[in-house]
């Protein structure tokens, strides 16, 4: 049988001929190389007459031949070196050695041609040539890619390989010149991130394998997503910055920011990506408001090549916030019913973190604050106030206020109405009031009440012992003001009137009471004084006396100065004030007043008095029934040139 050499196409291929002679005393003669059934030698060693060593070459002159050369020495066997060997060299050659004395021996040699196959060509799984990157691919999902060769001798083995590791042996020939090998690998995994695959073709272990190299692109999904913040209590209207921080997504995720599940679309964000490390770090800038606290921030990181590949770290804010406060009446009745000698239970309802003390609650009537007395039923404790047996002056405007850390808040005010019986105004709770004999006079009752609307009036007076109604039709109402018209007629008809409101609420208990009396001169005013004013002008100043129980004014006449005795007092001739009690007596009458001051009240300024003249200046207090006697005197006034 022949013996088999495989040789690469495009090598050297060397083709053994043992050329030994069987005795030690033959000799070679002889060597002819034949190819396949062609009689015509391709190559002959000649050795006749000598040694191989000085044999004669000599090839046929065609391709084959010239590439041929038989190696006798140095090697065993000797062999045909055939170089550069192509597919149109393989066949059966045959080796003829001819002995001087020995039968001849023929060797045959087979010789096959290894064609290695074409450089592999990647497709991917829509069969799109891969020529850079592959992919992408994604994490989890499944990779496809096929590998195509074409030719090779014998029929080539195509393989995958992934870092030395046989991925797919399993190729399939698709037509006579093409071998391809279909690699599926299922649920794609990150340690294929920035990994190649090789695709390997071989047609025989002698010759070397054909390689495609290609570099896989893999997205990635996020792997780890952490708010990073410490988890510390953030003041509400105060910007914040809060650090997130994903990593294992490829391309780098994208991060955003959620409130209770609404994205923070206008907050400011900064972000930093690590390329090495495939690390993203992204700051967000948050201004929480009160409202805030309790809710959900979320920081989500997603990669957009994947639907539903995303990771959130959530955290529940602690947001730190100012009291909210406002003001409820607890109890089952309304603001607006509350009646004198009713209980009410006001609450300060705070919302607020941290939350205050109790004892950092106050109350507020108006603007004073209030503290705990319980004589008068102001019972504030803590987030409680207690009122009473309220009465007219527990109305008004209440609120509170509470305190944290982050500051104090007051609320708003709750008015509080209290409806309360009628009850004298100020003022008129009791009056005494000059009355003169056939002279109608105004009796003007007014009172105070919740509701207003509805009050009624009634008049009584005490004639003698007994307490009598006055009749209607000598009344006149309006509001809370209720008027009696009165004509005393004789001196029984000088005693009390009584003045009754009444409203829903109920009877006022006791009465406003006016005390008629006979009216009577007024009595002079008293400690007057006399005085120079900045102006250069005089002041005159009295304190006003008894009105005789009616309304008064006052008066002073300026006349020429009266002449007095040697007796008159020291304090007279200085210009004191003098009234008639005084020691004294006038030698001559005052002349004519020469004119009159009148004023509400007993203060007069004297502005045309002429210098170097004396003048005497008397002071009366006026009213209905006439004016004071004697008046008070203040002689002898001079005003000086320099005024």
């Amino acid at each position: 049988p022949a013996h088999v050499v495989w040789a690469v196409s495009g090598t050297d291929a060397e083709l053994p001929c043992d050329v030994t002679p069987p005795s030690p005393k033959d000799r070679i003669n002889m060597v002819l190389w034949f190819k396949d059934s062609t009689g015509i030698p391709l190559y002959s060693l000649d050795a006749r007459g000598g040694n191989l060593e000085s044999a004669n070459h000599s090839f046929i002159s065609n391709d084959l031949g010239a590439r041929t050369y038989f190696q006798t020495s140095g090697v065993y066997p000797a062999r045909l070196q055939v170089n550069n060997v192509g597919v149109q060299d393989e066949g059966v050659f045959r080796c003829r050695v001819d002995f001087v004395d020995s039968p001849t021996r023929n060797f045959r040699v087979n010789l096959s041609i290894v064609v290695p196959p074409s450089r592999p060509v990647i497709y991917d799984d829509k069969g799109k040539e891969v020529a850079g990157l592959a992919g992408p691919f994604m994490e989890d999902y499944d990779l496809a890619l096929s590998c195509h060769v074409m030719g090779g001798r014998p029929q080539p083995q195509v393989t995958w390989w992934h870092g030395g590791l046989l991925l797919d042996s399993d190729s399939e020939t698709t037509s006579e010149i093409y071998t391809v090998n279909r690699l599926f690998i299922k649920d794609v995994s990150r340690s294929l991130l920035n990994e190649n695959l090789q695709c390997r073709a071989t047609s025989s272990d002698i010759s070397p394998p054909v390689t495609r190299d290609v570099a896989l692109e893999i997205y990635l999904k996020p792997r780890t997503v952490e708010i990073t913040s410490p988890a510390a209590p953030l003041s509400a209207g105060k910007t914040q910055q809060l650090h997130c921080e994903t990593t294992g997504s490829v391309p780098p995720a994208r991060v955003s920011w959620l409130l209770d599940g609404e994205l923070l679309k206008n907050a400011p964000t900064s972000v930093r990506t690590l390329s090495r490390s495939n690390i993203k770090q992204t700051t967000l800038g948050l201004k929480p408001r009160a409202g805030d606290d309790g809710k959900e921030i979320a920081c989500r990181a997603e990669n957009k090549h994947f639907l539903g590949g995303m990771l959130e770290d959530r955290r529940r804010l602690n947001v730190a916030y100012p009291p909210s406060v406002t003001v409820q009446l607890e109890s089952n009745i309304d603001l607006n019913t509350v009646k004198e000698g009713d209980d009410a239970l006001l609450s300060c309802e705070v919302r607020a973190n941290p939350q205050p003390e109790s004892n950092s609650v106050t109350w507020y009537h108006g603007d004073q604050l209030l503290d705990y007395n319980e004589s008068v039923g102001i019972l504030p404790e803590g987030h409680r106030l207690t009122l009473r047996g309220i009465t007219k002056e527990s109305a008004g405007d209440y609120s509170c206020a509470a305190v944290n850390k982050e500051g104090e808040t007051r609320s708003s005010s709750v008015f509080l109405r209290v409806q309360y019986s009628p009850r004298c105004r100020e003022g008129f709770t009791s009056r005494r009031i000059g009355a003169i004999r056939h002279e109608t006079l105004d009796v003007k009752c007014e009172v105070t009440a919740d509701p207003r609307d509805d009050v009624k009036f009634s008049w009584t007076y005490n004639k003698s012992r007994d307490v009598l109604p006055v009749p209607g039709s000598r009344v006149i109402h309006s509001g809370l003001i209720s008027v009696l018209r009165y004509t005393p007629e004789s001196e029984v008809d000088y005693g009390t009137l009584a003045c009754w409101a009444s409203n829903s609420i109920g009877r006022q208990s006791v009465p406003c009471l006016f005390h008629i009396v006979a009216a009577k001169i007024p009595q002079p005013p008293e400690d007057c004084i006399l005085r120079n004013r900045s102006s250069g002008s005089l002041e005159v100043q009295c304190v006003a006396g008894f009105d005789g129980d009616l309304p008064q004014h006052f008066m002073l006449e300026v006349s020429e100065a009266t002449v007095y005795s040697d007796t008159t007092p020291p304090s007279q001739k200085h210009g004191g004030p003098v009234t008639l009690n005084d020691q004294g007596t006038r030698h001559v009458a005052p002349g004519p007043p020469l004119y009159r001051v009148f004023g509400a009240e007993p203060m007069f300024a004297l502005n045309t008095l002429e210098p170097g003249r004396d003048y005497e200046l008397a002071v009366y207090a006026v009213n209905a029934k006439g004016r004071s006697d004697p008046p008070v005197i203040i002689p002898r006034v001079r005003v000086s040139a320099s005024v």
